[in-house]
């Protein structure tokens, strides 16, 4: 063997090194996260909530879930990307917890690998009235209002009620707990909040019915399929290849 077939022979491999190498830090980290999200949900089971003492809804997690943590950057990165499904949620946050199951189901049926999640607890402004009058209690980063100007169309007003019933505008617009954002061709196809809808005498702690269950289901495989499922794959009672 000469000098130059050697030469290749150790680029060749030393090529493969590295993308085995990248491939299986890429499924550490994704792996470190989806064990992360669980624990971070989990950790609430049967705990008190401090704002209203009401006790949180229990959930239960598959470790190998295909939740990876983004940052805010990261997330107006990924508005222009190919292909990807982003939940803007938290542990704490009643809606979330309720919306998990189905969410993480439909996933696994569609073999999603990757829906990405971004916390905006402390990125995010929040506001108080405080004697009659509003009061930002913190201005949110600038990562932060870059993100609700991409998603303008999307939102809601920012307005907080006090108790007498008037409503106060912070003048900003606002992502709404849980929140689901859905790419595609580096175009936005929905962004959207997908949460249950309470029936009479229920409240976001309540044990969710067969058919909320369902009906949030229904709304994720529909919001879900349109990036992720090519047309003649599967449908909802079969199975996806």
């Amino acid at each position: 063997m000469n000098k130059k077939h050697l030469t290749f022979i150790i680029i060749i491999v030393l090529v493969l090194a590295l993308c085995i190498g990248g491939y299986f830090l890429i499924n550490k980290n994704q792996n470190e996260d989806a064990l992360k999200f669980k624990n971070e949900y989990e950790s609430l089971n049967d705990t008190i909530r401090e704002s209203d003492g009401a006790k949180y809804n229990n959930v239960n997690i598959d470790e190998n879930n295909p939740i990876k943590y983004v940052t805010v950057k990261e997330t107006i990165k990924l508005l222009e990307s190919k292909k990807a499904i982003i939940y803007v949620g938290a542990s704490w946050c009643p809606w979330c917890r309720n919306m998990l199951e189905p969410m993480l189901d439909v996933a696994k049926k569609l073999n999603i690998e990757t829906i990405y999640y971004l916390n905006l607890d402390d990125e995010k402004s929040n506001y108080e009235i405080q004697n009659n009058e509003l009061k930002q209690i913190n201005k949110g980063s600038e990562s932060y209002y870059e993100l609700l100007d991409k998603l303008k169309d999307y939102l809601r007003d920012y307005e907080l009620t006090d108790s007498n019933g008037k409503t106060y505008s912070t003048g900003e617009k606002r992502i709404y707990m849980p929140f689901f954002i859905t790419v595609k061709n580096s175009g936005i196809v929905e962004a959207k909040g997908i949460s249950r809808t309470l029936e009479e005498g229920e409240t976001k702690y309540s044990e969710m019915t067969e058919k909320q269950y369902k009906d949030l289901y229904d709304n994720f495989y529909d919001t879900f399929s349109k990036i992720y499922l090519t047309s003649g794959t599967c449908n909802k009672n079969e199975e996806c290849n």
